[in-house]
């Protein structure tokens, strides 16, 4: 029984004995492969940090660093050394760019080339200046790359209008980008870039991308009234539909003052019972009810 149990157990220790030196030779045989493995070569390019539509101008928001293998690096990327991020702000992408994409130089046009402005302008859209003042021009705060909402301010003529309709504002343009502010196809650089109020000039031309009938719009309108230009904040920016409609109702002058919200209604004794206003036009006619019928109000 003994002898048994004692040939069990040197079983047992040559068992891992073997278990032992098989795991050293593993070791060993695979240790040189992995040194002679080299590792991969990569450089540092720059890349898009979101996604980016053509027609962007790049803001530094919009770039980043990402590496790629170095076989797989040209001479139209940009490699980190031969550039940084302020030196592309205000370039114009001329195709689109997905998050993490390389940028290349041939894809680029930054201000000052020939062709910028018109790589600026999206598929079917034109470029129409406009003459502004400082406060047409939101004090000159508006720069290129924004987005403005454009209202149309009107004052008709005492003659066949009422004091609650003798002015009305509207918004008639949504969402047009600014491409150019005087001569100034690019935004500031960075806030110590930009101008100080001592020295900051009003501007007098705003170039707007606009769709061909957007052009004709905003040209009658300058016709009808004074337009002003409203900056649209941040997050109402939506750079793929510039010139969305909107479903803004026009804003008359008994909206806003409650003085001339209406007149006071006709008593019994004078005859009438209540008065109706007919709009044809830029024109308003008050008709008052009698016991004759419709006539017009004294």
């Amino acid at each position: 029984m003994l002898s048994r149990n004692l040939l069990l157990g040197l079983g047992i220790l040559a068992l891992l004995a073997g278990v032992m030196l098989a795991t050293l030779w593993f070791r060993q045989s695979a240790a040189p492969a992995a040194a002679g493995e080299k590792p991969i070569s990569t450089q540092s390019v720059m890349v898009a940090a979101r996604a980016i539509p053509a027609g962007t101008l790049l803001r530094l928001g919009d770039m980043g660093w990402g590496e790629l293998t170095a076989s797989k690096v040209t001479g139209d990327n940009i490699v980190r050394g031969s550039a940084v991020e302020t030196d592309l702000v205000g370039a114009v992408v001329r195709r689109p760019f997905a998050p993490g994409e390389a940028l290349t130089r041939a894809a680029l046009v930054k201000p000052g080339d020939r062709e910028f402005l018109v790589a600026t302008l999206g598929p079917g859209y034109r470029a129409i200046s406009i003459a502004v003042d400082a406060t047409q021009s939101t004090s000159g705060l508006v720069m290129p790359g924004d987005y403005v909402d454009v209202l149309l301010t009107q004052n008709f003529s005492p003659q066949g209008a009422d004091a609650s309709h003798k002015s009305v504002g509207e918004t008639v343009l949504r969402e047009l980008r600014i491409i150019a502010v005087d001569q100034q196809l690019t935004a500031a650089v960075s806030p110590a870039a930009a101008p100080t109020l001592a020295d900051q000039k009003m501007p007098k031309t705003i170039t707007l991308e606009v769709t061909e009938r957007q052009a004709a719009q905003l040209l009658v309108a300058e016709q009808l009234g004074k337009i002003d230009l409203v900056l649209r904040g941040r997050q109402d920016q939506q750079p793929t539909a510039p010139g969305a409609p909107g479903e803004v109702s026009p804003v008359w002058a008994s909206d806003v003052s409650q003085a001339l919200g209406g007149r006071p209604t006709p008593t019994k004794a004078s005859g009438a019972s209540r008065d109706l206003q007919v709009i044809r036009g830029p024109k308003i006619e008050r008709l008052c009810e009698t016991a004759a019928g419709l006539v017009a109000c004294p």
